[in-house]
């Protein structure tokens, strides 16, 4: 397969995962699309430094994550821009089932996260990666990510239990640990 058919084939299988793990970064449909592409595009490029070309998803997802630090450095300008125009986005199809969905308050709670302890969650419980990969995502040590997961769960835990939400995915928030399930 030449670049170009993997590229196009990337694009097929991942964009939409893609587009999500951008999502809890920028925080707008829109852009989390456009980081997307920019990604598409810088893979592209260096599509040589591919060291597994078999299993490309942690190496797309670590493209995005950079990518949506590249936005967040330059997002300053933009936001003072914007803030003086109308929001006249029409919500996107995940805004809309969030906002509708039972799992909104599981939701916003994930992305209240700090980003250490939300990315490690996302990557774990949705992109169900595994503590390696994201490891190697993230340029960290199997351990730290560990560590991560289970503070990022303790946070969304207090964070929930605040609420005095009922958890569907196994019990009530309001134990005394932490037991979330998201799968």
């Amino acid at each position: 397969m030449n670049s170009d058919e993997q590229l196009e084939f990337w694009i097929q299988q991942y964009a939409e995962r893609l587009t999500y793990l951008a999502y809890t970064y920028v925080r707008d449909q829109t852009l989390s699309q456009d980081v997307v592409q920019e990604a598409f595009i810088n893979a592209y490029r260096s599509i040589r430094r591919l060291r597994n070309p078999n299993n490309p998803l942690s190496w797309l997802m670590k493209i995005v994550i950079n990518e949506c630090h590249n936005v967040s450095r330059k997002k300053g300008w933009r936001q003072v821009t914007f803030e003086n125009f109308p929001q006249q986005q029409t919500p996107s199809a995940e805004d809309e089932y969030f906002q509708n969905s039972r799992h909104q308050e599981v939701h916003l709670a994930i992305l209240s996260l700090p980003e250490t302890y939300r990315t490690p969650i996302v990557l774990f419980y949705f992109e169900e990666r595994s503590v390696q990969e994201i490891a190697d995502i993230l340029n960290l040590n199997s351990g730290a990510v560990r560590t991560r997961l289970v503070r990022g769960r303790n946070k969304l835990y207090e964070e929930l239990k605040k609420k005095g939400e009922q958890n569907e995915f196994g019990g009530s928030y309001s134990g005394d640990k932490a037991t979330i399930h998201f799968r």
